[in-house]
């Protein structure tokens, strides 16, 4: 299967079931504390997971390479990030098994019902505001960066 990439747009091999992964280097990429993270999940078979701030995708995608979930729900608030996964989850013919939400984490209990995952992810912003230096691109500074937090005040 093919997939059309847009500017600046790459298609990067996830070394794990022949999953590829779309990625704008000019936006946000994923690094290794998703990776880990992914590796650090215990799901069982037919667990319902949810990734909270999924960005392009990654984690999600890891999981249904390496776990046996029945369904698993990317939530990410930058459109053009969950249109990145929506697309990578099309490529790798995941569909069926995950699902990617554009929606605010500050909003997710009107998103989904309650109790509804057997697990969460969320690989948040790991610098407050007004910590070190921000990026001036705006979609790497929100996944760097409290911008847009729940949990600021």
């Amino acid at each position: 299967m093919t997939t059309d990439l847009r500017e600046n747009e790459r298609l990067d091999d996830l070394q794990r079931n022949g999953f590829r992964i779309i990625q704008n280097p000019d936006k946000f990429c994923f690094g290794m504390d998703a990776v880990l993270l992914s590796g650090f999940v215990r799901a069982k078979k037919g667990d319902i997971l949810l990734d909270l701030g999924t960005g392009t995708g990654i984690v999600p995608i890891l999981l249904a390479a390496k776990t046996e979930c029945a369904h698993l729900t990317g939530l990410e608030i930058q459109e053009e990030s969950a249109d990145m996964a929506r697309r990578s989850v099309g490529l790798n013919r995941l569909s069926e098994r995950i699902d990617i939400i554009t929606g605010d984490i500050k909003e997710a209990d009107k998103l989904f019902r309650s109790a509804s995952f057997d697990a969460v992810t969320c690989n948040p912003p790991y610098m407050i505001d007004r910590h070190g230096l921000t990026n001036p691109d705006s979609p790497k500074a929100i996944a760097r960066h409290e911008i847009l937090s729940p949990w600021r005040t």
